[in-house]
C-alpha cells in the first residue's frame, strides 16, 4: 500500500492532475471517502479476477475457484460453495481448468483478462470522477479507485515474480517469446487436462525432475510425480518426491499450499509419523475442515483412523468421499482417491474381524 501511495502521488504530479475538487471535501467526509475507497479497492480486485473468469469461460475453461479478499466461491461436488477463508499473500484468485482443446496461446489470452478489465474500468472511474457532476465525497473515491485500478493493471502487466508465481504479464510475454517458463507451464497444463479427462496419475508417464527445482511449475511437476508413484503403489519413491516438496514449501504460492499439506499429512500417516501428520493437519486448518471433495475427505478419513483412532468416523468419511467421486473435476485423480478410500475401509474391516 505504501508503494501504491508513492506511485499514485508521482503519477498525479507528473500528469499535473487538477485536484481542486478535493477542496470541497470537509473533515467529516474524509472517513466516508476512505471507506468508499477501501470498498473500491475490493471492487477493483474483483474486477481483475472477473476479467480472467470472463475470458476463461469464452475459451471453454472449467471453473474451479474465485477468491477476492476473504470471499471464496469454489466448485465443490458439482455445486458452488461460498465461504470466508483466511487470505495469505494474495488479493484475489481465479482458478480454472483449460478445456479439452485449449492451447498455450489460449492461456496467453486468459492471462491478460484481468489487466484488460482493470484498464477499462480504471479509465471509466477516472472519467466519472472528472466528467460527472458529482459531490467530492463521491468523485474523490472514484478518482482514487480509478488510479489504483490502472496501477494494478500496470503491476500485473509487468513481468516479475510475486509470491512465488509469475505475474500475468510475465506469463503472457513468456508464452509470446516461447521461453522455457512457458514450456514448463504448458507441461503442467497438460497434466491437469489429462487428469480432468480421466487419465489416472499412474499413467502420466512423467520423467524425473531436474535439480535444483527452479520455480513453482517444477514443484507442481514433482507433486504430479508423487501422485504417479503413489498410484503405482511405490510408496518409497513417492516418499522421496513428497519430502523433496517438503524442503521447498517456501517456494509454493500461498493459495496452493493446502494441496501440498494434504499429501504431507497422508504420507506421514502411512509412515506412522503422527507428530508430522498433526503438524501439517494444523497447517491445513479450516480449509481441510470444510473440504467436502473426495480428496479432502480422504485425508480426513485417514486422519480419523490413524490419529484420532476413530474407525467409525473414518468409515463415515470414506463413504462420504465415495459418494462424491463422480463430481470431482479431476476424474483421473478421483479413481486414485477412490482406491485409497477402499484400502482404508478394507483395513477397518480386517481389524474388526480380528477383534471378533
Amino acid at each position: 500500500m505504501i508503494l501504491i501511495g508513492i506511485s499514485l502521488g508521482i503519477l498525479i504530479a507528473v500528469l499535473n492532475v487538477d485536484l481542486s475538487f478535493l477542496e470541497s471535501v470537509s473533515l467529516w467526509e474524509l472517513p466516508v471517502i476512505l471507506l468508499l475507497f477501501y470498498a473500491g479497492v475490493f471492487l477493483v480486485i474483483n474486477i481483475h479476477e472477473l476479467g480472467h473468469l470472463f475470458f476463461g469461460k469464452l475459451l471453454g475453461y472449467d471453473f474451479l475457484m474465485f477468491r477476492a479478499g476473504m470471499l471464496s466461491i469454489q466448485k465443490e461436488n458439482g455445486r458452488l460453495r461460498v465461504s470466508l477463508v483466511k487470505n495469505v499473500g494474495y488479493g484475489g484468485l481465479c482458478a480454472m481448468i483449460p478445456g479439452k482443446d485449449a492451447t498455450l496461446r489460449d492461456f496467453a489470452v486468459y492471462s491478460t483478462g484481468g489487466i484488460l478489465f482493470n484498464t477499462l474500468t480504471g479509465i471509466l472511474f477516472l472519467f466519472l470522477a472528472f466528467r460527472a457532476d458529482l459531490p467530492g465525497i463521491i468523485s474523490s473515491p472514484l478518482f482514487l479507485t480509478g488510479g489504483v485500478s490502472l496501477l494494478l493493471a500496470l503491476i500485473n502487466a509487468w513481468p516479475f515474480y510475486s509470491m512465488n508465481q509469475p505475474t500475468d504479464g510475465m506469463m503472457f510475454f513468456s508464452i509470446l517469446r516461447k521461453s522455457p517458463l512457458a514450456e514448463r507451464f504448458y507441461e503442467s497444463s497438460l497434466m491437469s487436462k489429462k487428469l480432468t479427462m480421466g487419465v489416472r496419475p499412474r499413467d502420466l508417464e512423467l520423467s524425473p525432475p531436474k535439480l535444483p527445482l527452479e520455480d513453482f511449475h517444477d514443484l507442481g511437476k514433482v507433486l504430479y510425480l508423487y501422485f504417479m508413484e503413489m498410484d503405482k503403489g511405490n510408496l518409497q519413491v513417492a516418499g522421496e518426491y513428497i519430502t523433496l516438496l517438503e524442503k521447498h514449501l517456501d517456494q509454493v504460492p500461498p493459495y496452493t499450499l493446502p494441496a501440498y499439506y494434504y499429501e504431507l499429512i497422508f504420507y506421514y500417516l502411512l509412515m506412522e509419523d503422527q507428530d508430522k501428520a498433526r503438524y501439517y493437519h494444523e497447517k491445513a486448518g479450516k480449509i481441510l475442515q470444510k473440504d467436502q471433495d473426495i480428496n479432502g475427505l480422504r485425508i480426513k478419513a485417514y486422519y480419523a483412523y490413524y490419529v484420532e483412532k476413530d474407525s467409525e468416523k473414518a468409515w463415515r468419511l470414506a463413504l462420504a468421499g465415495m459418494a462424491v467421486m463422480e463430481k470431482y473435476p479431476f476424474r483421473g485423480q478421483a479413481i486414485f482417491e477412490m482406491e485409497q478410500l477402499e484400502k482404508l475401509m478394507e483395513r477397518i474391516d480386517d481389524l474388526e474381524e480380528q477383534g471378533e
